[in-house]
């Protein structure tokens, strides 16, 4: 027996691959037919939610391929200390000086930049004891790889002179020995160290979850993956609580970090395991490769045996790999590795985030190695003049560069990276189609050479059909019909998630 028709969309610009259809309907999470509106408005029963889309455009529903949705939660309730928001240092320290909390509370801001576009140098435990000498104050670097903590937080964690660097991390150090309060690579141990439970950290966290979700749904996204190097079977427990309980109403994917494989496969969730319905899936080992403590972390050789071990686990990898030397490494250990193949015969492929530092000989690297790439082109919106003063002419056309992976036939997809940026995917598309800024600064490069070619970087199709997945946004302005300069403000009206009725007017349907 046939599944009932649970939405008809009426008078839309459906996105499909032929003609003009102005209507469609979903039953049983797909999509039934794709068609005229004569036709369709028959297949409506009385039970049926019929949408008029006012001649608005339906398109395939937005994927993320590459957030971080619980710390996007979490900085919500911090003190926003990025430089847009908070011009000097001063400005910081008396946003901080403002936050609440009990005597004994963290302070907590994020998003410090200490490039010459933000503050020129690092926050350090002298400008934070100017906040308070009594409460413990952190604040995290916008890259996430660093943070400055005052004297109190300092203390609060057993850290001082005579602290040695934990491995793969460094504790910055003035010339007496002394910390300065700035920790590289540190976020995990500073966790372990204060004895924080996962279960008191997502319950902090879970209105915040709930508004984080409601603002990709008001994006057209309806679905993430959470590139959570620290993942494992707490997060996987707590993803599957809230994607069935409707507080993350998205298609979920999580990645798992690489030294929590063995406790994942321990409980039988191997790579592509699901549950809630196949809402939530586990997807690739998360390799952290980072150079900022001044060497690459892993070195090539370890990398090489960690991709090894996690096909032998049965894992496609995803590298961070910003920088040129990070992206290299990534390409070459991804190619010296065995492929690993489906049960249906196909690659599954491994896949290098960010991808950031690509020059041609590194993008001929990248299509040997057969990875996926995962750019991050909000960057070059939220952040383009901030690179024109950080980044060498020469390597700023080879940023995040979209076009040039596509001509190279390297396969990728977009994510934001929330919350370094905004997840914005229409203002992704914006840059990846412009290489402008959101000032309007041109970065040089190779342009992707549509919004529609974009946006199938980020639905992973441009086509609308009956039998694919009822996953889609209705959504205005036109993308097609708007200038790039307006592109980032197209939002959704109406946001359908596995066939359920998510997001509408503004504001969650169920």
């Amino acid at each position: 027996m046939a599944p009932p028709v649970e939405i008809v969309l009426l008078n839309g610009k459906i996105l499909a691959g032929e003609g003009s259809p102005s209507a469609l309907a979903v039953a049983g999470r797909k999509v039934l037919a794709v068609g005229d509106e004569r036709e369709i408005r028959g297949l409506a029963t009385p039970d049926t939610t019929v949408l008029d889309c006012g001649g608005r455009r339906v398109i395939p529903g937005i994927v993320d391929a590459h957030c971080h949705v619980l710390a996007a939660a979490a900085t919500s309730r911090w003190v926003d200390c990025r430089p847009t928001a908070m011009p000097d240092v001063d400005a910081v320290i008396d946003a901080l000086r403002e936050a609440p909390g009990s005597a004994d509370d963290w302070i907590r801001g994020y998003g410090y930049d200490d490039s010459p576009a933000g503050r020129g140098r690092h926050l350090t435990r002298h400008d934070l004891d100017r906040v308070s000498i009594s409460r413990p104050v952190r604040v995290d670097h916008r890259s996430g790889h660093a943070c400055a903590l005052n004297s109190r937080a300092l203390a609060s964690v057993g850290i001082d002179r005579r602290t040695s660097d934990p491995p793969g991390s460094v504790i910055v150090r003035d010339h007496e020995g002394e910390p300065t309060g700035l920790l590289l690579e540190m976020a995990d141990w500073l966790r372990e160290r204060l004895g924080v439970s996962d279960d008191a950290s997502f319950e902090d966290v879970q209105g915040a979850v709930r508004e984080f979700g409601d603002k990709l749904l008001a994006y057209g996204i309806t679905a993430v993956t959470d590139a959570g190097p620290s993942n494992g079977l707490d997060r996987w427990r707590y993803f599957r609580r809230v994607s069935g309980d409707g507080t993350l109403p998205l298609q979920l994917t999580m990645m798992v970090g690489f030294d929590r494989l063995d406790e994942m496969l321990h409980a039988g969730l191997g790579y592509g395991a699901t549950a809630n319905d196949g809402r939530l899936t586990v997807s690739h080992a998360k390799i952290m490769l980072t150079a900022s403590t001044g060497q690459l972390r892993p070195d090539p050789a370890q990398l090489t045996e960690m991709v090894a071990h996690a096909h032998r686990l049965g894992f496609p990898v995803a590298i961070h790999a910003v920088e040129r030397d990070a992206v290299v490494a990534a390409a070459l250990a991804i190619g010296d590795a065995r492929p690993l193949i489906a049960d249906d015969g196909s690659r599954v492929r491994d896949r290098i985030e960010h991808c950031a530092e690509c020059p041609p000989d590194v993008l001929a690297l990248v299509a040997q190695s057969g990875a996926m790439a995962v750019p991050n082109p909000g960057f070059l919106h939220y952040d383009g003049e901030r690179y024109l003063r950080t980044v060498a002419a020469d390597l700023l056309p080879h940023l995040y560069p979209m076009g040039a992976l596509l001509a190279r036939g390297i396969r990728t997809r977009l994510g934001s990276d929330a919350p370094v940026v905004e997840p914005n995917p229409w203002a992704a598309m914006a840059a990846a189609v412009s290489r402008q800024s959101a000032g309007g600064v041109d970065l040089g490069g190779e342009v992707v050479k549509s919004v529609a070619q974009a946006l199938t970087l980020h639905s992973g199709t441009q086509r609308i059909a009956a039998g694919m997945p009822a996953d889609l946004a209705v959504v205005d302005p036109d993308p097609f019909a708007v200038s790039t300069a307006n592109l980032p403000e197209v939002r959704s009206v109406a946001t359908i998630v596995a066939g359920g009725l998510v997001w509408r007017d503004g504001r969650p349907s169920q």
